[in-house]
């Protein structure tokens, strides 16, 4: 699965660049690698498109084998909660670490592999798909066609950023361990005294994988289950996002350009001739406005329906970033070789995704921002009574700017990003404070 995934998606990207803005969205190379990722975890709505000329049997499988993962992640979880508990009292604080990080990211995944049984997300992203991408919107101008060829290469480029976050994360993930127990000499004959096998996940299991080397590569193969599910759910349901937003940030930059070229007032010489000028010009004017009014709508409907169906999805994503990095912190202070090895890494990933997601959202709220300020630039003063009276509730309407919320309450960005890491610094600092009190 792992490497058909890599072969497709090299073979993807090498055709990409004979794309361009004209083409089918599902031509683009990288919505094929966000819907084939997707698709290996069963993440992709199939059956919510109806694919004209594709096997019925392959999209009920892959339906079916939305079931058979979650079902598969659990059973696999329940023997961590069961080693956790056993040797709570024995483990060191290090390993604590390892086991509590698995846990949280397996909670992770749950939540967003609940995502394809939501019918506002299989909508949402038929709707981004079938009638939001900005290719169904490049014909309006030369100015939309140049924004929807820029977003695109945008896309184009986090997705080849992320699928490299991916590889990286899986592979560390399995390699790692597997180096630190070849070093070990966990592999030589005789194995080292009062030496056991790290593993990536620690399971509490009927046989012995900790000193017995049959019973570790058995653990090793299987690892690879879990460690490349929950990170493509993470990686690729980001970009999903991420896609969303870019091309939300793009119709706004259409929206503006829209209104920076708002047509002004034509000049006549007679009397006669300024009264038919004004006459078209306010139909003019009313046209031009209400296509600004329902492009803005446009949007403004598709944010919301985002934020609605990727809100808990957001605010499980920032609890997770709120304890983790108080937990990487923490593992880190002791500043031991093991613990800076095995978290600092991890923790700088941790600390680089909640930076990428809060810059990435901080895009639309930014932009949103200036909307009242370049709509109010408008010559209305020139408009007649009914223009005017349409200009204003509209100039009123786009006063607030708008941007995702975690559960409809906490806004996404740059603000909350702060807010996380201040909060967890403070975490940190209570904890290890009582730590050393108690010794």
């Amino acid at each position: 699965m792992f490497m058909k995934l890599v072969i497709f998606i090299l073979f993807e990207h090498a055709c990409d660049c004979i794309f361009s803005a004209t083409i089918d969205v599902f031509e683009l190379g990288y919505m094929r690698t966000i819907r084939a990722a997707l698709n290996t975890i069963a993440q992709w709505p199939n059956a919510t498109f109806g694919k004209p000329g594709k096997s019925d049997l392959r999209v009920r499988c892959l339906e079916a084998y939305k079931y058979v993962i979650v079902a598969a992640q659990i059973l696999a979880h329940i023997p961590v909660l069961l080693y956790l508990k056993k040797y709570f009292s024995t483990i060191s604080f290090i390993d604590q670490g390892q086991i509590y990080c698995n846990i949280f990211l397996t909670a992770i995944f749950l939540q967003r592999a609940s995502l394809p049984f939501q019918k506002k997300y299989r909508n949402t992203v038929k709707k981004f798909c079938l009638e939001f991408h900005l290719n169904h919107y490049n014909y309006k101008s030369d100015f939309a066609t140049k924004e929807t060829n820029r977003v695109n290469t945008l896309c184009k480029n986090v997705s080849r950023i992320s699928l490299c976050q991916l590889f990286s994360g899986i592979l560390a993930y399995n390699v790692v361990p597997l180096t630190i127990n070849i070093y070990s000499g966990m592999f030589s004959t005789p194995m080292p005294e009062n030496k056991t096998f790290v593993h990536s996940v620690d399971y509490l299991l009927p046989f012995d994988a900790y000193t017995d080397a049959k019973g570790y590569l058995l653990i090793f193969c299987f690892n690879w289950f879990p460690s490349y599910n929950i990170p493509t759910a993470m990686i690729c349901y980001d970009l999903l996002i991420f896609t969303m937003v870019f091309h939300i940030w793009g119709h706004l930059n259409i929206l503006l350009h829209d209104i920076k070229t708002f047509p002004r007032p034509k000049v006549a010489c007679s009397e006669e001739s300024k009264l038919n000028t004004i006459l078209i010009d306010n139909r003019e004017i009313n046209r031009a406005l209400k296509d600004i009014i329902d492009h803005h709508t446009v949007i403004k409907k598709f944010m919301t329906e985002v934020s609605e169906t990727f809100d808990v999805t957001l605010c499980s994503y920032l609890a997770f970033h709120q304890v983790m990095c108080c937990l990487m912190l923490l593992e880190c202070s002791s500043m031991e070789p093991k613990a800076l090895g095995k978290y600092g890494i991890l923790g700088s990933v941790i600390f680089q995704q909640l930076i990428q997601t809060s810059v990435v959202f901080e895009l639309i709220h930014s932009k949103s921002e200036t909307l009242g300020d370049h709509l109010y630039s408008i010559p209305w003063e020139d408009m007649d009574t009914d223009n005017k009276k349409l200009f204003v509730m509209f100039l009123n309407y786009v006063q607030k700017p708008f941007g995702m919320k975690a559960c409809g309450m906490v806004p996404i960005g740059v603000l909350t990003m702060s807010a996380i890491l201040r909060t967890s610094v403070s975490y940190f600092i209570m904890l290890r404070t009582l730590n050393n009190e108690e010794k």
